[in-house]
């Protein structure tokens, strides 16, 4: 605490800034900033991200600090700054820590809400009942004739969801999609449904989330090896009775597969 009350008074002064005036920059009351050089208080996410954003970068992030701590490569860690950076901007640290301390390799977590911060409780994949927070990406995927080619976008937020849905699938590697169309109606999947899709699992038959001459959709694919095609087809003989074909040098250049659909929410108004 003391030595990053010191750091922060070096920037502040380094900076040429009063304490009012970095306060005022950080909106925030010029006592509130007073009290993080006394050591009287500690930042919250909030205010370390407006920092950060001004060059104050003199250790350690205290989520690299919470990583060691907890046995985790940088990489494992950032599994969890995606959900840090969706954390109200007045969470206290301790609370932003523990999001990532309380994570280990070979668990994941399971999440109760309290006041609308999610605290995380390590699980394992034994307990079909917990729940995981998947990210829904802004993309919709169309079970039609495809949407704008964006791929799957950004993270718009998570959704929770329990582990007995996602098949055994590793939850830090699946997704979410909202549907967009009619074109899979026949094995029930609807437009304004959320799809669930394992990033692992890219080869065999199957409902798969891909990327066509980047258009992003919702297709079932079948691989022709004798022929040298792939097959796409969609769920709905009535209204789409004829398959897409592509020959493996077509795919190359304008097929991605993301992953395979293993599950969805139904969110359709029947």
């Amino acid at each position: 605490m003391e030595d990053l009350a010191q750091k922060l008074k070096v920037f502040r002064v380094s900076k040429g800034f009063s304490q009012t005036e970095m306060a005022e920059k950080l909106k925030i009351p010029q006592t509130t900033w007073s009290g993080y050089e006394r050591g009287r208080s500690t930042p919250t996410l909030g205010v370390l991200i407006e920092l950060e954003k001004i060059g104050f970068k003199p250790f350690k992030s205290p989520f690299e600090n919470a990583a060691e701590d907890a046995g985790l490569t940088l990489e494992e860690a950032s599994d969890r700054l995606d959900l840090l950076a969706n954390l109200p901007a007045d969470t206290d640290l301790a609370t932003a820590e523990k999001i990532i301390s309380d994570f280990k390799s070979d668990q994941y977590t399971i999440f109760k809400y309290n006041k609308s911060i999610p605290l995380p409780i390590p699980t394992n994949k034994a307990d079909t009942a917990a729940l995981v927070l998947l990210p829904l990406y802004s993309q919709k995927a169309a079970a039609g004739t495809g949407e704008e080619p964006t791929q799957l976008g950004t993270v718009k937020s998570y959704i929770p969801v329990i582990t007995d849905l996602l098949r055994g699938a590793d939850p830090r590697k699946c997704g979410m999609l909202r549907v967009k169309g009619d074109s899979m109606t026949d094995v029930g999947l609807y437009d304004g449904d959320y799809a669930i899709f394992d990033t692992t699992q890219l080869e065999g038959d199957g409902i798969y989330v891909i990327t066509v001459n980047g258009l992003t959709r919702i297709k079932r694919l079948e691989n022709r090896v004798i022929e040298k095609k792939i097959i796409i087809s969609s769920e709905n003989a009535r209204r789409y009775p004829k398959p897409e074909e592509l020959s493996y040098e077509q795919a190359e250049s304008l097929l991605r597969i993301h992953g395979k659909v293993i599950g969805w929410i139904h969110s359709h108004f029947y």
